[in-house]
């Protein structure tokens, strides 16, 4: 099923909508939240996903069906993680935060966060296709350099040069705005 009917069963509040939405993306928001919390947190975190989705559509209607499921679901994982304080839990989120903190040393000194927000997406869609996917893939969805390598075809050590060279690129583009 396509996601412009799986939301017309949203909008039209028919139960089916949860079903497709788990037969089409469960998959992929557990897999999303299993980068970042225990198993079990995970499925609650898609659960919680789905009632999210149940109870913002409508008034609104995304675009992109998984991406809006999956910000929902990051966010509830990410919640998680600040409820537990648990180091084992957040070990990836931790690591991928020390990779960006070499873009943004210090975010007190950064411009507000949606000015910083609208800057980054800007330094995204500059990007070649290929590089806006690598980085977004590593720090939006947490996947680990290994599993990029295997998606990308490359060796590990060119995809960890590859982020170095646009966690570089993205810092320039943040100084050169005086974002930083």
């Amino acid at each position: 099923m396509e996601d412009n009917e799986i939301l017309t069963l949203f909008l039209e509040r028919k139960e089916q909508a949860l079903s497709e939405l788990e037969r089409k993306y469960g998959v992929r928001l557990k897999t999303l939240a299993s980068r970042m919390v225990l198993e079990e947190d995970a499925e609650e975190c898609v659960n919680d996903t789905y009632l999210a989705v149940w109870n913002s559509v409508p008034p609104n209607r995304p675009e992109y069906l998984f991406a809006y499921a999956a910000k929902i679901c990051r966010n509830l994982a990410l919640n998680k993680i600040e409820q537990s304080k648990a180091t084992k839990r957040s070990a990836v989120v931790v690591e991928l935060s020390e990779e960006l903190i070499q873009c943004i040393p210090d975010m007190t000194l950064a411009t507000d966060e949606t000015g910083l927000r609208e800057l980054i997406l800007r330094f995204l869609k500059s990007l070649p296709e290929e590089k806006r996917k690598l980085f977004l893939r590593r720090y939006w969805y947490g996947e680990s350099v290994k599993e990029l390598a295997m998606a990308f075809g490359y060796r590990e050590s060119k995809v960890k040069s590859m982020l170095f060279r646009l966690r570089k690129q993205l810092w320039n583009e943040l100084k050169k705005e005086d974002a930083i």
